[in-house]
């Protein structure tokens, strides 16, 4: 995906970068969040790892930083015999969308209140 946000002085900013800094997440969990928001599938550790061509040790940290952040979603399946349950790790693209922009407006709403704030108390009177 190549967009870019303009800002009104003309410099241009990757969309994946700014949702990287309005999270404070890093290239390889957006990677995964990409890889997540571009299938309707639901994918294990193994699905991610092939897909993204990283080791699965890989996986686990920046899986559970999404998860904590609210941009990703699991769900639990059962394991086969005695083994361990596994994740299938998935997104909303809808309550992904809606987040972001919550957040942005939050963040603008805020922004516009500390600003006036800000000049009304620095304006000579």
């Amino acid at each position: 995906m190549d967009f870019k946000i303009q800002f009104p002085d003309g410099r241009q900013v990757d969309f994946h970068k700014l949702v990287e800094f309005l999270y404070g997440i890093t290239d390889s969990e957006m990677n995964i969040l990409h890889l997540l928001l571009s299938t309707d599938e639901k994918l294990s550790v193994e699905d991610i790892s092939e897909r993204l061509k990283i080791a699965k040790t890989s996986i686990s940290k920046p899986v559970n930083i999404l998860l904590s952040k609210g941009l990703i979603m699991r769900d639990k399946t059962e394991g086969e015999g005695k083994r361990r349950p596994k994740y299938l790790y998935y997104t909303d693209k809808n309550a992904v969308y809606n987040k972001i922009v919550n957040d942005l407006e939050a963040i603008a709403k805020i922004f516009c209140e500390k600003y006036k704030s800000h000049i009304e108390s620095v304006t000579v009177k």
